[in-house]
């Protein structure tokens, strides 16, 4: 069996942990919401930048939030239609069927949790992304006063 070197002969990389960044926090208001959005959206637009607490970054977040607002729009759009036409349809040859706009519903969902994972939108992302809530409104609201 070997015996490990001492301190002064040992070369490589450090055995220690990586020191903890910080959350980049970002001063400002939101960007306005893009007039294309349905209400559905918007109200996602305004929370979502709500949420981020300044976290988010206008330059190189706006896209991925703008996509998840239009996402919630499609969805909407398509539990209307299902709420308009029932649930169960008749198939091709009459059997019942789920609403074919559920197979879209599913595939918007999908996409929906896969983009909140990336923006930190579930406990277990926001902990893979390093970012406590609570830092970064602490951070977000600035020095204070004591």
């Amino acid at each position: 069996m070997s015996r490990s070197k001492a301190a002064d002969q040992r070369t490589g990389n450090a055995n220690t942990a990586a020191d903890p960044v910080a959350p980049v926090v970002y001063e400002g208001r939101a960007p306005r919401v893009p007039s294309h959005l349905k209400p559905i959206g918007r109200e996602v637009w305004r929370a979502v930048w709500a949420a981020g607490s300044g976290a988010y970054s206008p330059d190189t977040d706006r896209n991925i939030i703008q996509r998840y607002a239009e996402l919630h729009d499609r969805r909407a759009a398509l539990l209307a239609a299902v709420e308009n036409d029932g649930l169960m349809t008749v198939g091709s040859t009459g059997q019942p069927a789920v609403h074919p706009a559920m197979k879209y519903v599913e595939s918007t969902e999908r996409e929906l949790r896969a983009i909140e994972t990336v923006i930190g939108f579930t406990p277990e992302a926001r902990m893979r992304l390093g970012i406590v809530a609570a830092e970064a409104r602490r951070v977000a609201s600035g020095p204070e006063d004591f």
